[in-house]
């Protein structure tokens, strides 16, 4: 009864909506209690519930607010927390498990699917750590704007210039929690957070328009934003970006329609949504055509990696995955070309 009412409480409509304040308590209250009991709670009653949320919540795709998703920054910190742990690690964030939290910790094992998620995590931080430090070094990027940034810490990881300008933009409470935990941590260039709600049309040109004016070449970061938007705010922030002459560079991750077509079958994704969300469809933004799509406001692609492709390449691909990918390609080449295609990291260059 106790393991039903919590669960309720943190996910069911009925918690999120009325008692958005108790659910953040019992979270956190109950994880400070005694780890390993809220996590077993949490594993065995999470797979009887699952059915409650997916067929007891109608989804759909009401607007998500800024704030409610920011909370994901928990969560893709727990995951690159799990991916440092491990001996073949891909990426090494050591204070990931810090800014993470109990509350990281928590979502983990909510949200379901652990492993699987923490790969796609990882694979998407390799990719766009070492296309930032490629654009970086080759074409004299001396500022780079993360929007959205989360508890992202490449300032803190990566190997870069001392000189380069590192611009971090999220609201206020994610960035003073951030600088909180990592107090005693020394960046290795020049790091600046900028407390700034991005639906805030005005307030982000401005923005922009200053960076620009201090900045000869500038590189924006998007990673884990623009799926959450809606086809018209994704097209207006593009048209944003590319007014400031100087913002010439843009690295992102965007997902293929096809997700949209598969969103129903996908049951964490349901949880996910219940969540953050009250079960309105976080994942709005996945176009047919990345390409075309970013080209109507002067952005063309530099460079496209796959993240199938590169799940292969660091061997963290599904079991037999090279034989499926053989087989569709002479069988159903055109249905090869969406799997291929599912997940993207694109660079984008200014006209």
């Amino acid at each position: 009864m106790t393991t039903c009412f919590i669960n309720v409480l943190l996910l069911h409509p009925l918690g999120t909506v009325l008692l958005p304040q108790m659910r953040l308590f019992f979270v956190n209250f109950l994880y400070s209690q005694n780890r390993r009991l809220a996590t077993s709670i949490y594993s065995m009653s999470r797979s009887i519930l699952i059915l409650f949320f997916i067929y007891g919540t109608r989804v759909n795709t009401e607007i998500v607010t800024m704030k409610n998703i920011s909370e994901t920054a928990y969560l893709v910190a727990m995951y690159r927390a799990l991916e440092t742990e491990r001996k073949d690690a891909l990426i090494k964030d050591l204070f990931a498990r810090r800014l993470a939290g109990g509350r990281g910790e928590m979502l983990v094992e909510v949200i379901g699917d652990k492993q699987r998620t923490t790969t796609a995590i990882a694979i998407r931080t390799y990719v766009i750590d070492e296309l930032i430090r490629q654009v970086v070094e080759l074409e004299g990027i001396d500022t780079v704007l993360n929007l959205a940034a989360g508890l992202d810490t490449r300032p803190y990881r990566l190997c870069l210039p001392t000189s380069l300008r590192w611009i971090e933009v999220d609201l206020p409470e994610v960035l003073s929690y951030k600088q909180e935990r990592l107090k005693d941590e020394q960046p290795l260039c020049c790091l600046e957070h900028v407390n700034l709600d991005l639906s805030n049309l005005a307030s982000r040109q401005a923005l922009f328009s200053q960076i620009n004016v201090a900045a000869k070449q500038v590189l924006v970061i998007t990673e884990g934003l623009l799926s959450y938007l809606p086809e018209d705010q994704v097209a207006l922030l593009a048209a944003d970006l590319h007014e400031p002459p100087n913002f010439r560079w843009w690295l992102s991750d965007v997902t293929s329609s096809i997700a949209l077509q598969e969103y129903d079958k996908y049951y964490p994704r349901k949880i996910f949504d219940q969540y953050f969300a009250n079960g309105n469809q976080t994942l709005l933004f996945a176009p047919p055509n990345a390409l075309e799509f970013f080209q109507q406001y002067g952005w063309n692609v530099a460079k496209l990696r796959s993240l199938w492709e590169e799940s292969l390449r660091r061997k963290r691909g599904v079991q037999f995955a090279r034989f499926w990918e053989y087989l569709m390609r002479w069988v159903a080449r055109e249905h090869w070309e969406k799997i291929r295609n599912l997940g993207t990291i694109v660079l984008l260059e200014r006209e």
